[in-house]
């Protein structure tokens, strides 16, 4: 979702602030400090059409770990899209697997080009 509403950066660039996220080598203190917060606005509508999705892929797509595995290629995909850097190429073959990975999402796909609309344009 966050890569979807083009929030992920903002996402990433809090969690640097957090102490203790590097694979737990350090720990996280009680109280922290942040200078960014963090200002996503609501995605109920998103997250529920994507729990629908998820639920109909549970139900179409018997094989055992499905999900995950898909799972686990977006994430990869999402990954590598951070960290490309600005090779266009690169970054337009990412979005192309994403979007073909993320193809069976369709009323996720329907409330993001709702939330789209929704937003202002930067």
């Amino acid at each position: 979702m966050l890569y979807e509403t083009e929030r992920l950066q903002e996402w990433n660039d809090f969690w640097e602030q957090v102490p203790g996220q590097d694979y737990r080598e350090d720990f996280t203190p009680e109280t922290i400090v942040v200078q960014q917060a963090l200002t996503i606005e609501s995605m109920r509508e998103l997250g529920e059409a994507l729990a629908s999705d998820l639920q109909e892929l549970a139900r179409s797509h018997i094989a055992v770990g499905f999900i995950i595995t898909l799972r686990e290629k977006i994430n990869k995909n999402v990954d590598q899209f951070v960290d490309c850097g600005y090779d266009l190429q690169k970054r337009a073959r990412i979005k192309r697997n994403i979007k073909m990975l993320s193809g069976p999402f369709h009323r996720f796909h329907d409330a993001l080009s709702k939330y789209r609309h929704r937003q202002p344009i930067a």
